[in-house]
């Protein structure tokens, strides 16, 4: 992708190129590009008082691809047929040069936004992961946006570019494309949060983030949520807005969708995906009957997915549940909640703030979803607010992890193998080891259970680090389940089953279940593939 570091409308003669709309007009009207005609039409104006080499346009256009000179001189071809009888009088080439745009441009004097829209790439197994950072400043602020908004689309509309523009005032703003949507790949299977931790994680690295505020929107907030649980040292501080622990109602959840509500999104984007009627309901007032809105939403659906993948993203939100986790997070957190949002049922915002130890809790006025249209004054407060916060002292290095408890011997090699391979740590003495990711530990135990035919639990809570060991009731709980799975098998708690939504693990209620905290916790045996 290519977009101006400054996001302004130039006009040469009857011709109008608006960035951000991605729209060429003659006499108002709308001249269709495609993107890549666009992005060099844009970059050619930019750069309009040099020679702009071939290699340098190929490099531009297709950073991420090999593509030869017929594909760039058939992108000039289109974008001179664009701009009619003037299209080679504007757009001139120069024989083993290249090519310049030579029209008389007139722009603003003073740009609208300043951010840096180029995006990089950072690799997460085999899936490319797009981010983009704007800002510079001591403090890194990551935005995780919701189901499937692209970091292309937040800078498409003045409000979003505006409240870009404001967050990097506060320090370095890194925002990025979850796997599936905008511009990183497209994957053929449901995310697993394990995978998503993982994106994030690696975006982080090729930043050199140390320590960053995170920010979820929506369902962004679920990721957000369970990296700050994970991996607290990476972690400042933690804004929800409009987020949830859980998507869909149950007994013993009446905040979540009803099923007869998912059926009615499942049947617009079956239907009628891309035509910008998705958010239409949950914007703010203000803007429900708003052409430009509604234009930009529409660019957000084609952007973001395909209709197939929206379907698939919704259904691994559907799967979400992270009540049992949210203990487990002790970084500073603030949830912010609309009154009367009609996306996420407001009760989402209060169950967080009581669960989250030391969360606190603002709610305002209103029935809209989107946080970044019209409430940035409240949102801008909260962080000005967390980057002040100075969090509690503890003694404790306490975090979220998914423990592995076998009934054998821990010095069998076979144990201390697998545990490593999988990216586990053993701990001595036992068969107990601790993973960043449930299902890396839920496989390293069917490969265990097959190799020494002995019995295996998985469980996740909150642990401990202790000088050179971790502890923590959560070993207690797996140890238990261990010595209820009959030998060669694997049984994990309800709580990995709400973890993995997305993997291709299935599981079975085997009737069992254990105590914690006076808790009683369902089990679950793996359907292992011999």
């Amino acid at each position: 992708m290519l977009l101006s570091a400054f996001v302004m409308t130039y006009l040469f003669g009857e011709f109008e190129l608006d960035p951000a709309q991605r729209e060429l007009r003659v006499n108002e009207e709308v001249r269709p590009l495609q993107p890549q005609v666009f992005d060099l039409l844009l970059y050619l104006i930019e750069q309009h008082a040099r020679v702009v080499p071939k290699g340098e346009l190929l490099e531009q256009l297709w950073p991420d691809a090999i593509v030869t000179e017929s594909s760039l001189q058939r992108a000039v071809s289109l974008a001179r047929s664009a701009l009619g009888d003037r299209g080679p009088e504007l757009i001139q080439t120069f024989p083993r040069q290249g090519y310049r745009f030579v029209g008389d441009i007139v722009a603003p004097e003073k740009p609208s936004a300043r951010v840096a829209l180029r995006p990089r790439y950072a690799q997460s197994g085999d899936v490319h992961i797009a981010f983009t950072t704007m800002g510079e400043g001591d403090v890194d602020i990551v935005v995780v946006n919701g189901w499937i908004l692209p970091m292309r689309a937040m800078f498409q509309h003045p409000k979003t570019r505006g409240f870009f523009d404001a967050l990097s005032r506060l320090g370095r703003v890194i925002t990025f494309d979850k796997r599936g949507t905008g511009l990183s790949d497209r994957v053929k299977e449901l995310p697993p949060h394990e995978q998503r931790m993982d994106d994030l994680r690696v975006v982080l690295d090729a930043c050199d983030v140390e320590q960053a505020l995170l920010i979820g929107f929506s369902e962004g907030g679920a990721l957000a949520m369970l990296y700050a649980a994970t991996h607290p040292e990476r972690v400042r501080g933690l804004l929800l807005c409009g987020a949830f622990a859980r998507m869909t109602r149950t007994s013993d959840f009446a905040c979540g969708w009803a099923h007869e509500e998912m059926e009615r999104l499942k049947g617009y984007i079956r239907g009628g995906w891309g035509r910008g009627a998705s958010l239409r309901p949950i914007a703010p007032e203000g803007l429900r009957q708003d052409q430009e809105f509604l234009d930009w939403v529409a660019f957000a659906e084609q952007e973001g997915t395909s209709p197939g993948g929206a379907l698939d993203l919704l259904q691994m939100n559907m799967e979400i549940d992270l009540r049992a986790t949210l203990p487990a997070i002790r970084v500073p957190t603030a949830v912010l909640q609309v009154a009367d949002d009609k996306m996420i049922h407001p009760g989402n915002g209060a169950y967080l703030a009581k669960h989250i130890p030391g969360a606190w809790y603002v709610e305002v006025e209103g029935s809209d979803h989107v946080f970044f249209f019209e409430r940035q004054d409240q949102l801008l407060a909260t962080v000005k607010r967390l980057l002040e916060h100075e969090p509690a002292e503890v003694e404790e290095d306490r975090f979220l992890s998914t423990v592995l408890v076998g009934s054998g011997r821990a010095d069998e090699p076979a144990w201390l193998e697998e545990v490593t391979r999988f990216g586990g740590v053993a701990l001595p003495d036992k068969q107990q080891a601790y993973f960043d990711g449930p299902i890396r530990a839920i496989r390293c135990g069917v490969v265990l259970a097959k190799r020494l035919h002995e019995s295996f639990g998985v469980h996740a809570g909150a642990v401990v680090r202790l000088r050179s060991s971790v502890r923590g009731q959560a070993f207690d709980v797996a140890e238990a389940i261990a010595g209820q799975a009959p030998a060669g098998e694997v049984w994990v708690s309800r709580v990995l089953v709400d973890l993995v939504p997305g993997s291709d693990l299935r599981f079975a209620p085997t009737g069992g279940s254990v105590t914690e905290k006076s808790w009683e916790i369902p089990l679950f045996s793996l359907r292992r593939e011999d």
